[in-house]
């Protein structure tokens, strides 16, 4: 368990060290700020409750920069527990990084004795306003949904394929498996893997001229969530990730990540506007279906007045929700059926009743002849349990590996109790996968939800 919150502590200070950063971009106005001044890191302690943000400044007066992030201190840290989605932001201090004099003479000398340069890559973080000009310096586009494909990544991944071709620019949608049944409607021609993404990006044909695509994460920024098509995406001219989940790990060149939005099929639906891009039927279709899937319907604390709005101008354009809602929601398969009757066999209720965990195992899955469609929305299915504020549903994975998904009704948040296992997710859905047995996960998150809702108010 020390494991696990060492690991915490590394993955917030990654997180606010890009919020601060971001904060000095746009909103941190102080005169003191008008210099260069970097953030190069952040040291979170393991508890969360308290953190030291390390920065360098150039031309500049270090007391009033320092002066400056004291004065700001109160809305750095009113914004960070907003973004992650935490009730008590960490204790901030603000120090100067001495390393970066040491790490310059350390550059000067490693250039005389012509070191080649490891490869890496340094994410930028870009503006909203400055996508349409990034994504419009390619002709080429491979767009890659995350594992575990679900409405959103698929949705806005196809949406932005679509508008490219109907601009004339190739662009192809590569997933790391076969498309969901209820996923079908969204109609395209996807990828399934690298072998023939391959040979698109690098032709056969010697003469023939060889254009350098943009690689394009949707949904994403995790590079383990591309399982499989990691030297596929890396190899392209350029990387870009556009997300909205608040614990992000960015692994590419740019990434644009917005966590107030419900969804990234909101951010590309903007994207198009602001691009000046075709919305079609499809690609209104495409973005319906990201935007209801990861809303629950319109039902989860991340829906807002906008999304109500861009709902709506989706619909003007043609989205066809008719067939969307019958087949994600009103096509269920008996197997569907049989897969929550052996969970609520292995149901679990604890804190007082407060939290519902259960769980199916490999081998009945393969029995059931159920798919990842039928394994679906079983957390959902917990959650609706009359007094349960939280909700796990724990799914063997044919590799042994587990897979849990959490639902809060509220109080709780899930993505930071996902985050404390290595996953993460939204305030009220997030996830994690674990290499440890179910027997395991379950005793570990069942001791970890208990501490939880014994903090919750009582009505």
């Amino acid at each position: 368990m020390k494991k696990q919150r060492t690991y915490r502590g590394k993955k917030l200070g990654e997180e606010m060290r890009r919020i601060v950063s971001d904060m000095l971009a746009r909103e941190l106005k102080d005169p003191a700020f008008d210099s260069m001044i970097s953030i190069t890191h952040v040291k979170a302690s393991d508890d969360g409750s308290s953190a030291t943000v390390y920065y360098t400044s150039l031309g500049s007066d270090e007391n009033a920069v320092l002066g400056g992030f004291e004065k700001a201190q109160g809305f750095i840290r009113s914004e960070i527990g907003r973004r992650l989605g935490i009730r008590r932001a960490p204790e901030l201090r603000f120090k100067q990084d001495d390393t970066e004099r040491y790490g310059q003479r350390i550059d000067s000398i490693l250039d005389e004795l012509d070191i080649p340069e490891e490869s890496g890559r340094l994410c930028k973080e870009v503006a909203f306003g400055e996508l349409p000009g990034i994504i419009d310096s390619f002709e080429r586009y491979m767009i890659f949904t995350h594992i575990h494909l679900d409405g959103d990544t698929l949705g806005s991944a196809v949406a932005f394929a679509e508008a490219m071709r109907e601009i004339g620019r190739e662009a192809w949608v590569v997933t790391g498996e076969e498309i969901p049944r209820t996923l079908e409607l969204i109609d395209f021609p996807c990828i399934i893997g690298t072998d023939e993404a391959e040979r698109i990006v690098e032709p056969d044909a010697a003469d023939e001229e060889v254009l350098p695509y943009m690689s394009i994460g949707m949904d994403f920024t995790d590079p383990e969530r591309l399982e499989g098509r990691e030297n596929l995406f890396y190899d392209a001219g350029q990387t870009l990730c556009i997300d909205h989940h608040a614990i992000s790990k960015p692994d590419c060149d740019l990434s644009y990540i917005e966590p107030d939005a419900a969804a990234t099929s909101e951010i590309v639906y903007r994207l198009l506007k602001e691009a000046g891009l075709p919305v079609t039927e499809r690609i209104a279709t495409a973005l319906y279906v990201g935007v209801v899937t990861d809303t629950g319907r319109f039902q989860y604390a991340n829906t807002t007045p906008e999304t109500h709005i861009i709902a709506a101008e989706l619909l003007a354009a043609g989205a066809d929700f008719t067939t969307a809602y019958r087949e994600i929601y009103q096509n269920v398969k008996a197997e569907k059926l049989y897969v929550q009757s052996e969970m609520l066999g292995n149901l679990d209720l604890f804190a007082n009743g407060r939290a519902a965990m259960a769980f199916v195992r490999a081998d009945t899955i393969t029995r059931l002849n159920a798919g990842e469609d039928e394994t679906d929305g079983m957390s959902e299915v917990l959650r609706s349990i009359l007094g349960v504020e939280v909700s796990a549903f724990l799914k063997e994975l044919p590799d042994g590996r587990i897979k849990v998904s959490m639902r809060s009704k509220g109080w709780l948040n899930v993505a930071a109790l996902a985050f404390e296992f290595g996953g993460g997710g939204h305030m009220r859905a997030a996830g994690f996968i674990s290499e440890l047995t179910i027997e395991e996960v379950c005793k570990q998150l069942k001791e970890r939800l208990t501490e939880a809702l014994g903090k919750m108010p009582v009505e």
